[in-house]
């Protein structure tokens, strides 16, 4: 499927973002009456956004967290439910062209094996992590 990077990220976190989005939008094509206009955020702070208390705002957390392995960030929580809302207004294709509007690179995904990718990408992301990598050190090289 097309897509946009949610995260901005490479690896099992991207990966996780989209298996959550392609987990939402079969979710939404099931309750095509679903309303996003119950969430909450916050002006700038990225990473939290409550949903309102109804069951199937429940139901759409769950199928998301499920996705996501039973795990995920607030900031994957927040990019997610932030895509899906706008998908739902504007359509899929509406999504795609104002991505592109906006230069943000399409991207093809395999959503029938996503599952594997994820997998996939933490196997990776942890040979990394064993093999002496560090994050952190990486990012202070560049500030």
């Amino acid at each position: 499927m097309k897509t946009i990077s949610i995260s901005g990220f490479e690896g099992s976190y991207e990966a996780t973002c989209q298996a959550m989005l392609i987990s939402g939008r079969k979710w939404l094509k099931e309750h095509p009456d679903f309303d996003f206009k119950g969430y909450k955020s916050f002006s700038n702070v990225y990473g939290v956004v409550i949903p309102p208390e109804t069951q199937l705002a429940k139901d759409l957390d769950d199928t998301l967290l499920a996705a996501a392995g039973g795990d995920c960030t607030g900031a994957m929580h927040q990019g997610v439910i932030s895509h899906l809302a706008y998908i739902h207004v504007h359509g899929y294709d509406g999504w795609l062209k104002a991505a592109v509007k906006q230069s943000r690179e399409i991207i093809e995904v395999d959503e029938t094996d996503i599952e594997k990718q994820v997998l996939l990408a933490r196997v990776e992301w942890q040979l990394k992590l064993d093999g002496g990598y560090n994050p952190l050190a990486e990012l202070f090289k560049n500030i």
